[in-house]
């Protein structure tokens, strides 16, 4: 394929976005891995028996609150920002077969992953960049007034989705996650005791509740718009100059706690405004520490974490398989919730010190260096 395109090299690269990519890669394993454990479908019986109970309640609330939902919203931001940076070069000669074939490649990683881990991000966000394809030569501020609008609808009919057509649930839930037709007890049988016939029923019933009309209609105007906040955060410099200012992490902060407040106390819709200020106020104060010689020592170990970002986010769905599912060792809604963050810990401290060394021989992950190596048709991953 021939064209003038490159990826950025590492001089060129904002530190802090990488920074920022490495935490939000943490607290998305923090939200995964408690389906990819089997916890949301073990039933509560069953939760009560489980060591330390009390603990894990209090671990599965401060989740709740601090993690569930915050950490998608950073990785869609600077999904955006990313696709901000590569519509600069809009104007030179064959961007969009490059830019097309380069998200058509994505989506295939993606698919890749979804075959098994139905959660999976990748194709989705590949998919939704096309959208913003005639919106690429847009004013930064721009990208704002549409976020906005964007942000209104995805409220509307979230709000609308929830009053009229609510999703069935059974008369008794018994645990926190029911897939559709399928009871927990089954489900766990099946995971733990047939092998890859588990593993595809589990996908395959978590692809049927996920891949549905209504819940594109609900999720379409937030990746939208989180894409466009990112660009718009991106193109005005926020992350580089503002972020860091106490106006910007207070106001999310109070902005976030709000929302979350309505969310709990009222209607489920208000989850958007939690979320997405409190993963704004997480931005603000990665970049706030970032701006003191011992913060940035301690935070750059995220960055390689944050370069690597899709071959780890991937990473993280194979190992917890292999851990968990019963084409591995078979742990699948065993683990009390503290041992389950321990595993989680013990994965991320695995990624940092990988990413770090293979850093350190190479340029890129090893998938993107396969994106890379397949969008530009050249190997870059050599140093």
């Amino acid at each position: 394929m021939s064209h003038n395109f490159y990826p950025t090299v590492s001089n060129h690269r904002i530190e802090l976005l990488d920074v920022l990519r490495g935490f939000a890669i943490i607290g998305i394993l923090l939200s995964n891995i408690l389906i990819l454990s089997g916890y949301i479908f073990t039933p509560f019986s069953d939760l009560e028996k489980m060591h330390l109970p009390n603990l894990n309640s209090k671990l599965d609330l401060m989740i709740g609150i601090l993690v569930r939902g915050k950490f998608y919203p950073i990785f869609m931001i600077l999904f955006g920002a990313g696709l901000y940076m590569q519509f600069r070069k809009s104007s030179e000669q064959g961007f969009l077969k490059f830019f097309g074939w380069r998200m058509f490649v994505l989506v295939l990683i993606g698919l890749m992953h979804q075959t098994f881990w139905a959660g999976d991000v990748v194709t989705v966000y590949a998919l939704f960049a096309f959208l913003l394809i005639p919106m690429r030569k847009m004013k930064a501020k721009t990208y704002l007034i549409l976020a906005s609008i964007m942000f209104v609808l995805h409220f509307i009919s979230y709000y609308f989705l929830n009053a009229y057509l609510p999703t069935e649930h059974p008369t008794e839930r018994i645990a926190q996650l029911h897939l559709p037709g399928v009871g927990p007890n089954e489900l766990i049988t099946s995971v733990k005791n047939d092998g890859i016939a588990g593993l595809w029923f589990i996908t395959k019933s978590q692809l049927g509740f996920l891949w549905t009309i209504p819940r594109y209609i609900r999720v379409s105007p937030s990746t939208v718009f989180l894409f466009m906040l990112g660009a718009y955060l991106l193109g005005t410099g926020f992350f580089v100059e503002k972020a860091h200012k106490p106006k910007y992490y207070i106001s999310f902060l109070i902005l976030g706690v709000i929302g979350t407040y309505l969310m709990w106390s009222y209607s489920y819709s208000f989850s958007i405004i939690g979320n997405v200020f409190l993963a704004l106020f997480y931005i603000s104060v990665i970049a706030l520490i970032m701006r003191s010689t011992y913060g940035q020592k301690f935070l750059k170990k995220l960055a390689p974490l944050g370069r690597m970002a899709l071959t780890n986010y991937i990473m993280q769905s194979i190992i917890c398989i292999l851990i968990f599912y019963g084409v591995g060792l078979g742990y699948f809604a065993e683990l009390p919730l503290y041992m389950v963050i321990f595993v989680a810990i013990l994965i991320l401290q695995f990624q940092i010190l990988f990413s770090k060394y293979w850093l350190k021989k190479f340029k890129f992950g090893p998938l993107e260096g396969l994106w890379r190596k397949l969008t530009y048709g050249k190997n870059f991953n050599k140093q």
